[in-house]
C-alpha cells in the first residue's frame, strides 16, 4: 500500500517553570518530508507555543460506568491485578459516554493509590493496554511515561472540534496538551513530557479525545489516531508506520484470508498484532476487538509481514464469522519502557 501524504511535524520543546504556574511549550516547524527520506527535516518556521495546562472541571457519569476489557481480549480483575482500582480503562464507544468516562479515569488516576512497581512490571510484560472496544475520538491507553520522555503522535482531523492529549499519573496534575490549533488535515507532533513526571518508569493514563467546540459534551467524527507513542525509541516520526492490511474485500467462505505488513524504525522486545471490527457513527469511529497474536520481538529498519499461519480468518476467537470493515491495530514495546500504538489507513471488509 502506497500512500503519499503531505506530512507536517512540528518539534515541540516543553519547559516547566519553577512555579505554581503549568508548564509551558515551544516547538519548532519541520518542513514536509520528502517521499524519498525517512528523516524529518527542521525547518526555520518561527516557534510556535503550546501551552500544557492544568484540567478545569471534568464533566464526570454517573458511577454506573466501569471499566473494560484489554486489546488483547483479556479481561482484567477489578483490582488491575494489583493496579489499582482505576487501572482499567473503560471500555465505552457512545462518544459522550466516552467522553464522560475518560474524564473521570484521568481525575480519578490523580487521588490512585497503587504499587507502582508491580504495575510497571505488568505493563512491561504486556504492552500498553487499550480497551477491548471503544471510540476512536475519545480513548485511554494504560502506558509508561517518564519525565523528560518524548512523544510522539500522528493523529488526522477533517472537522472543527477541541482535541486534547492528556496524561495523568497519580499525585500529580493532569498535563493537558490543545491539538486542534495546529489547524485541519493530517499532523504529526513530537515533544517531551514535562520533568515533574518524575525520573523512573510510572504508569499512565494517556486519553485522547475530540469533542465539539460548542458544549465539549459530545465527540465529533472525522477524528483519527494513527500512531501514539511514548520513549526514546518509539520517536523519529512514529517508530511503527507502514501499515498494511489487504485484501480491501475478504470473502471467508471462499477460502479467502487477510494479510498484514508494518515497519519499525527500532528494536522493541515484543509487538502484537490485533483485528478490530469498526463502524463508521457520527460521533466517530467505533473500534472492537476481534483477534489478536502475539509475533515476538521486531528488528530495527524491518518490515514485518504475516506468514502464512498468521493470515486472518476474518473469524474471531470463539471462532465466529466478524462481518463488516476492519482495522489493523499494532502494539510493540520494550523491556526499557518504551511502546508504540499504530493503526492501519486501509480496511478490510469481511463479507
Amino acid at each position: 500500500m502506497n500512500h503519499t501524504i503531505a506530512r507536517r511535524s512540528l518539534r515541540l520543546v516543553l519547559g516547566l517553570a519553577l512555579a505554581a504556574l503549568p508548564p509551558a511549550a515551544s516547538a519548532q516547524g519541520v518542513a514536509d518530508r520528502p517521499a524519498a527520506l525517512d528523516a524529518w527535516r527542521i525547518g526555520a518556521r518561527a516557534p510556535i507555543e503550546l501551552a500544557a495546562t492544568r484540567d478545569g472541571p471534568v464533566n464526570l457519569p454517573n458511577d454506573s460506568v466501569d471499566g473494560g476489557d484489554y486489546g488483547d481480549g483479556a479481561r482484567q480483575p477489578d483490582d488491575g491485578g494489583g493496579g489499582g482500582s482505576n487501572w482499567v480503562i473503560p471500555a465505552i464507544i457512545v462518544g459522550a459516554a466516552a467522553l464522560f468516562a475518560i474524564g473521570k479515569a484521568l481525575a480519578k488516576e490523580k487521588t490512585e493509590q497503587r504499587d507502582d512497581g508491580e504495575a510497571t512490571r505488568a505493563l512491561l510484560r504486556d504492552g500498553p493496554q487499550l480497551a477491548a472496544q471503544f471510540n476512536g475520538s475519545a480513548f485511554g491507553v494504560r502506558g509508561l511515561v517518564r519525565g523528560g520522555w518524548p512523544v510522539v503522535v500522528d493523529y488526522a482531523q477533517h472537522r472543527p472540534g477541541r482535541v486534547l492529549l492528556r496524561i495523568a499519573i497519580p499525585g500529580a496534575e493532569t498535563v493537558t496538551y490543545r491539538l486542534d490549533q495546529f489547524g485541519l488535515g493530517r499532523h504529526v507532533l513530537r515533544f517531551d513530557l514535562p520533568p515533574f513526571l518524575g525520573d523512573r518508569l510510572k504508569p499512565a493514563v494517556i486519553a485522547l479525545t475530540a469533542a465539539d467546540l460548542d458544549s465539549g459534551r459530545e465527540t465529533i467524527d472525522g477524528f483519527s489516531v494513527l500512531g501514539l507513542g511514548i520513549g526514546p525509541r518509539a520517536v523519529g516520526s512514529v517508530a511503527v508506520d507502514r501499515l498494511e492490511f489487504d485484501p480491501g474485500l475478504m470473502r471467508p467462505a471462499r477460502g479467502e484470508t487477510a494479510g498484514y505488513a508494518f515497519h519499525s524504525r527500532s528494536d522493541f522486545d515484543h509487538a502484537a498484532v490485533e483485528f478490530m471490527q469498526v463502524t463508521q457513527s457520527p460521533d466517530g469511529m467505533r473500534k472492537r476487538y476481534v483477534k489478536g497474536q502475539r509475533i515476538g520481538p521486531v528488528q530495527r529498519e524491518h518490515r514485518i509481514e504475516s506468514g502464512p499461519a498468521q493470515r486472518w480468518d476474518g473469524r474471531d476467537e470463539d471462532a465466529r464469522l466478524s462481518a463488516g470493515s476492519h482495522q489493523l491495530q499494532v502494539r510493540v514495546w520494550d523491556e526499557g519502557g518504551d511502546w508504540v500504538g499504530a493503526w492501519s489507513e486501509s480496511l478490510v471488509l469481511v463479507q
